[in-house]
């Protein structure tokens, strides 16, 4: 049986009933309809359909935001009831229920970004209750006590980088709270890491493993493969204390001799670069006297350096500084002439990041820079 077709009067009385009076003929109940509010005076052109069959309102202006208004107004109240009943006593006005909601726990006191929609789907639990949150304050104690000073706030998680100085050596690195709680100091220079000895060696595979690696053993075998063992390099002659366990390594046995662009023990500088065609900020490491621009063979000005006395604490910075980009939801840029499109590690767009920002939120950290024009 065919659907009962609408007439004009019957839609004129709806329309009505709904609050605004037509300004044209009736053309159908899937086509917009111009119309007056009696409320606001505004004009709108809504569909019949989505008046009748979808609940919507005959005019999308201001008599739309009250009424939105007074929506969030009802969800805010519940809201703010189902936080109290779930142990949290929001702090700030309703935000929307995706969104952060600074609220307090009722049996710890501490002061958390919650967020409704895991809370009314179950995910309420405190974690400073359960052990597993930490507040800025312990979290750089514990840093101090493992040996590193922070240099940059709390990230918040334990599982993100964070920038600190080791007290024993004096260079940079980016360990996470987590590492430092699992393994105590960690430093890459110092090499003062207990790594965990999932991967056992007796003597004999210590030594072989050395030798394969390019590095001879100077000191008898300290009986554990996670422990720095004095060494020296069959190329450069250079003297070093290398892990067993952890060879090979990214630079295989010997980080001044190996086959890569970046000396970790030389000066180096951490920089800015930008594509003026593409519009692109980018950022990495180099040895002074020797530029490397990001990425090669590209059209990139220089912008900005931070000069430090050995590459690897450039290379603490600039994942510093990515991680900081990275959490503000800014994306690396495409690269324009890949296919499928490939994005750039360390860059991002211009428009999300200008220059002259990035080098404010560097010199945060790092101090002045050496601006280049």
């Amino acid at each position: 049986m065919p659907p009962r077709k609408i007439t004009e009067i019957e839609a004129v009385r709806v329309l009505l009933e709904r609050g605004a009076r037509p300004l044209e003929p009736f053309p159908g109940t899937q086509r917009p309809w111009r119309s007056q509010c009696l409320r606001c005076g505004q004009v709108n052109s809504p569909r019949y359909n989505d008046i009748v069959s979808k609940g919507g309102g005959a005019c999308k202006g201001a008599c739309r935001s009250r009424k939105i208004a007074g929506r969030l107004r009802h969800d805010a109240t519940r809201a703010a009831a189902t936080m109290r009943a779930n142990g949290w006593l929001p702090l700030d006005p309703y935000p929307g229920a995706a969104k952060p909601w600074r609220s307090r726990c009722a049996q710890c006191a501490a002061v958390v970004v919650k967020r409704f929609s895991h809370v009314r789907n179950g995910r309420a639990g405190c974690t400073r209750c359960t052990g597993r949150g930490m507040d800025p304050e312990t979290a750089a104690a514990l840093m101090a006590s493992a040996g590193l000073t922070p240099l940059a706030p709390y990230p918040g998680q334990q599982l993100r980088p964070w920038l600190a100085r080791c007290l024993n050596c004096g260079h940079l690195s980016t360990p996470t709270l987590a590492s430092v709680r699992l393994r105590g100091h960690q430093c890459w220079a110092c090499r003062a890491t207990p790594f965990p000895t999932r991967r056992r060696l007796d003597e004999q595979q210590a030594v072989a493993c050395m030798l394969t690696n390019g590095l001879e053993p100077l000191d008898p075998y300290p009986g554990r493969s996670d422990a720095p063992w004095k060494s020296r390099c069959v190329t450069c002659d250079s003297q070093m204390t290398a892990v067993p366990g952890a060879l090979p390594g990214h630079h295989r046995g010997c980080p001044y001799c190996a086959q890569q662009d970046i000396s970790p023990a030389e000066p180096g500088y951490l920089y800015l670069a930008v594509h003026d065609e593409l519009q692109v900020l980018g950022w990495g490491v180099a040895h002074q006297g020797r530029p490397r621009l990001h990425p090669a063979r590209r059209a990139w000005r220089c912008l900005a350096r931070w000069h430090v006395s050995a590459a690897q604490d450039a290379w603490a910075l600039a994942r510093h500084f990515k991680q900081q980009v990275r959490a503000e939801g800014s994306p690396p840029a495409p690269q324009a002439d890949a296919a499928p499109p490939v994005a750039w590690a360390q860059t991002v767009l211009l428009r999300h990041l200008p220059g002259s920002q990035a080098v404010c939120l560097i010199e945060e950290f790092a101090g002045p820079a050496d601006l280049l024009r």
